[in-house]
């Protein structure tokens, strides 16, 4: 038998008008069943790879830089001008910014917060364009003039503060014998700012470099230079493909020059090396649900090998006519292996449009989602509340403390195609076995017991 025979008569196999309306429901069910199985796997393979990008995108060009380059010990002025300048001068850098962070304590009237202080050059924002990206600012505006600060939405809201009042910086310095020496100064709330990601800025407050220099104490705060260049994500990491051989060299070659012109009197860490905990957790969480959701997948599988099981019995006294009639048993195994392969290029356009469309509105799913759920529990605290003290409290699917406010969508085709083939590849497989049972059916039996 000829490929095109063996296609056509696997659509009759399960398209024919002799089918029963049990083996319709079969085939309609394993169609289903693939395209349901592949749904979850599609939302995670594109939800997840946008919220990994998101969050990257939010610590490297808002957090710890491209790359970082952090002093053994605070340089003095001279040498830092001189390291600036020949940092400057080197290919692929766009940005150079000095930062100071150390710990401290933010208090308005009673109330109190530990606090991250990122003393940094006042025209920051002006300079750095990515930077402008991912902060947004519910109050305010940048602004680190003289006895400006600006500081994160968690702490605003702790401290219930927002533009335009005051807040006292609270820092210590470690004197001889165990003694601290406590250095206090008020600064004026100039801005509220968030970068979208409650994990990242949590405790961030921004002062002005002048200012913040002589607060944080050398022993407990650290001095770094802040390395923006520009092709970060083909720095060599396992989360992101560089975008060619030559982008990858001419990166490490920028990281390599910048670790010779420092020497050793700084730490050079590229974005992933700052955070590489961090991100391993990131991708061996999408690791972990690819491989639950492949085994759902797999499941299916072995669902349209039951589904051609049932087929192959209820077509025994057909497959015995085509046999009779000079078809081979490889002609009659192949159709029904095509027959597989149909029902998981079904199952697939289904599963992996459906998938598409919700991930694309994913933010949107969720919301109808949780405003739905809210209004259900909200109807049956109303109701229990005629009898009891019971009070609704709003809950949110994915809390922006853990995940980002709005969950970005990266749609990748590479993932699509290997999605595509892994299912028909399985489908075929599943197909197989049933298959050969087909193959094995002997006319003479069959037409004798009918």
């Amino acid at each position: 038998m000829t490929i095109s025979s063996s296609l056509l008569l696997a659509f009759r196999f399960l398209f024919g008008r002799t089918g029963s309306s049990s083996a319709t429901r079969r085939i309609r069910g394993g169609v289903i069943g693939v395209g349901l199985s592949l749904v979850p796997l599609i939302i995670v393979l594109q939800v997840a790879d946008g919220m990994i990008a998101g969050i990257t995108a939010r610590y490297i060009e808002a957090g710890s830089y491209h790359v970082q380059a952090v002093a053994r010990r605070i340089p003095r002025e001279g040498d830092l001008e001189h390291s600036l300048e020949m940092l400057s001068a080197l290919p692929d850098v766009r940005l150079l910014s000095v930062e100071r962070q150390g710990l401290g304590l933010a208090a308005v009237g009673e109330r109190r917060t530990a606090v991250t202080i990122r003393a940094v050059e006042p025209d920051l924002w002006d300079r750095d364009p990515t930077l402008r990206r991912y902060l947004e600012f519910s109050s305010g505006e940048w602004d680190l003039d003289t006895g400006g600060i600006l500081v994160g939405e968690y702490v605003a809201r702790h401290l219930s503060i927002s533009a335009g009042d005051t807040v006292r910086i609270l820092t210590a310095r470690s004197l001889s014998g165990g003694r601290i020496l406590p250095r206090t100064r008020s600064f004026t709330v100039r801005g509220v700012l968030s970068s979208g990601y409650a994990d990242l800025d949590r405790l961030w407050v921004f002062i002005p470099y002048a200012e913040g220099a002589p607060m944080l104490p050398e022993e407990s705060s650290r001095f770094l230079i802040g390395i923006k260049i520009d092709d970060p994500l083909a720095l060599p990491n396992p989360l992101f493909r560089p975008p060619s051989r030559a982008a990858e060299e001419r990166a490490v070659s920028v990281v390599d020059t910048v670790r010779a012109t420092l020497g050793t009197d700084f730490r050079v860490a590229t974005w992933f090396e700052s955070e590489r905990a961090k991100y391993m957790s990131f991708q061996t969480t999408k690791d972990l649900l690819i491989f639950i959701m492949v085994l759902i997948v797999i499941v299916a599988a072995v669902n349209i090998s039951s589904t051609l099981v049932m087929l192959v019995l209820e077509k025994q006294e057909e497959i015995a006519i085509i046999k009779s009639f000079g078809a081979s048993p490889s002609g009659i195994m192949y159709a029904f292996v095509v027959a597989g392969l149909l029902l998981g290029a079904m199952g697939t356009a289904l599963g992996v449009s459906v998938g598409l469309v919700i991930a694309i509105n994913i933010n949107e799913v969720l919301a109808g989602l949780e405003w739905s759920l809210n209004a259900l529990a909200w109807t049956a605290t109303a109701v229990a509340g005629l009898f009891t003290d019971a009070t609704h409290v709003p809950f949110e699917l994915l809390s922006p403390d853990y995940y980002l406010q709005e969950i970005p969508v990266a749609i990748r085709l590479p993932d699509l195609v290997l999605v595509t083939v892994l299912t028909l590849g399985l489908a075929t497989v599943a197909a197989w076995f049933p298959a050969q049972r087909a193959a094995r059916v002997r006319p003479l039996d069959v037409l004798t017991r009918h």
